[in-house]
């Protein structure tokens, strides 16, 4: 139970909708299932930052969007495969995959990968959210989770995959030495939610994203962004939040 009104939350899409992990300055936590947005923000109207595995600020024919050939660089050579370029903001309103994948050819020249693709429904609802609610413009942060394990590994992006046994164990450590109670935010949401519903990896990622920003508030952000940050067609700035530890 949260019992500090400084907190942060990091939130991961999951097969229910969103999960969230919000960690107060007194390192108490909580897990909780969102069927929406805006289920998620009524239950936390107030944190400091929110810090969401998902696309904020979305490219156009006039303002390309870069972020994810950065982010790339940044993840060589093992995990430059988990960063997919998002569609842009004209191909995430087309009807089907095959009107989206001809809509993004003809402004950025780029076609859509079904991952991209899929994530479609997420990305609308956060753009919607944010264009709704202009004051979480400044709270509401992009963030991926293999750069913030990267961030937390000294900037060395792990090694194996979270789908694999293995790569849990070595991000599970990692948190572990960076917020000791990690452990127990697995072990809640596992005893809380049906594995169809909310997986590890779900949890995995929406924790380190937590923990970036509980450990951001006391050593500083870093973000992966054009110079000077850019801003889509309706104000959003496309970046995404880290930090690293030396």
């Amino acid at each position: 139970m949260l019992n500090n009104t400084n907190y942060i939350v990091g939130v991961d899409g999951c097969k229910f909708g969103w999960v969230a992990v919000a960690i107060d300055n007194d390192e108490n936590f909580e897990i909780t299932k969102h069927v929406d947005l805006d289920s998620l923000f009524e239950k936390y109207p107030n944190a400091t930052k929110y810090l969401i595995d998902m696309v904020i600020g979305l490219g156009s024919s006039s303002i390309p969007r870069n972020i994810e050939k950065l982010a790339r660089t940044k993840l060589k050579p093992f995990r430059s495969s988990s960063v997919f370029t998002p569609p842009c903001r004209e191909a995430i309103y087309e009807k089907n995959y095959e009107a989206a994948k001809l809509k993004n050819i003809t402004i950025t020249g780029k076609s859509i990968s079904i991952q991209a693709w899929n994530i479609v429904p997420k990305i609308i609802e956060v753009d919607q959210f944010l264009l709704k609610n202009k004051s979480f413009k400044n709270k509401l942060y992009e963030a991926h989770p293999e750069i913030c394990f990267a961030g937390l590994n000294k900037g060395m992006p792990m090694k194996e995959k979270k789908s694999t046994t293995e790569g849990i164990t070595d991000r599970m450590n990692l948190l572990t030495s960076h917020f000791p109670k990690s452990i127990s935010v697995l072990e809640k949401g596992r005893e809380y939610f049906l594995k169809k519903e909310v997986k590890d990896d779900d949890i995995l990622d929406a924790l380190v994203l937590a923990v970036t920003g509980f450990l951001g508030e006391k050593f500083g952000y870093q973000y992966i962004s054009d110079h000077p940050i850019k801003q889509d067609t309706h104000g959003l700035e496309m970046k995404m939040i880290y930090t690293i530890l030396k």
